[in-house]
């Protein structure tokens, strides 16, 4: 656990203010867009990643129930507890794995939202997080992501070299590789060697991903946004798929 004591913590290195706050910021004000631009209903939110519930003082309303899900580094959890402890709805729990993220059977959500989270779970536990907020969304997904190749790449660690020295270590071909976008010459380290487009396929698998735009600038093309907005509705499940394809089969014949 990182700053704590010091006073000097995960909100405070984000969102204190300053150029680096209001990136960090961006993503809150990307979903608050995303979800007036779909009208989206987020009643019920269910969130990886939450932190201390930084996400419900962003939504258009606040929801009737909201589930949030987090490793608690840095003690976000304990930070969540305290400030929304009068909303008997809000639930804020530790997750580690996938397994972690014990809902009801029965548990639907209109929203799920995982910001800035996916590129530091382990690769290998990526699709069983998916596959979870698959079994519980009846909505849409809003992910976003750092981008860490190309231009952007070189950029933000060279300008952390050079003003933090919080840059990951990486060998002259890393550099090379990853400012080429050639992500699977890298070696993953969180941040280091993450790669947005492999993310939006990992969606893919188990969402029908309808957007994929950068921020803060999203006038920009994606390769040169710092951040990635990924937005994914949820599938019906197989059993209604297949009666959809019957349905579709019959009225082909019937015409």
């Amino acid at each position: 656990m990182k700053n704590k004591e010091d006073g000097f913590g995960y909100n405070e290195r984000l969102f204190s203010g300053g150029i680096r706050g209001r990136f960090h910021l961006a993503r809150f004000n990307w979903i608050s867009s995303e979800l007036t631009k779909r009208r989206c209903a987020a009643g019920t939110v269910l969130e990886l990643g939450c932190f201390d519930g930084k996400l419900i003082d962003h939504l258009p309303v606040k929801p009737k129930r909201y589930v949030g899900f987090d490793a608690n580094w840095e003690g976000g959890l304990d930070l969540a507890a305290k400030k929304w402890n009068r909303h008997a709805n809000f639930d804020f729990r530790e997750a580690h794995v996938p397994e972690d993220m014990a809902l009801e059977r029965r548990d639907k959500f209109d929203i799920a939202v995982s910001m800035e989270t996916l590129e530091h779970v382990p690769p290998h536990l990526v699709d069983g997080y998916l596959r979870k907020i698959a079994d519980h969304l009846d909505g849409h997904l809003f992910v976003t992501v750092p981008n860490e190749k190309g231009l952007v790449f070189i950029t933000k660690w060279t300008l952390k070299r050079l003003l933090s020295k919080d840059a990951h270590a990486y060998t002259a071909g890393e550099l090379v590789n990853a400012t080429l976008g050639r992500m699977e010459r890298v070696e993953r380290d969180e941040h280091k060697g993450f790669d947005y487009a492999a993310m939006v396929q990992a969606i893919d698998k188990h969402f029908d991903v309808i957007s994929v735009s950068g921020h803060p600038f999203g006038f920009l093309p994606r390769w040169l946004c710092f951040s990635i907005g990924i937005v994914a509705k949820s599938r019906p499940p197989a059993g209604a798929r297949a009666r959809a394809r019957m349905k579709g089969v019959d009225s082909r014949v019937e015409a």
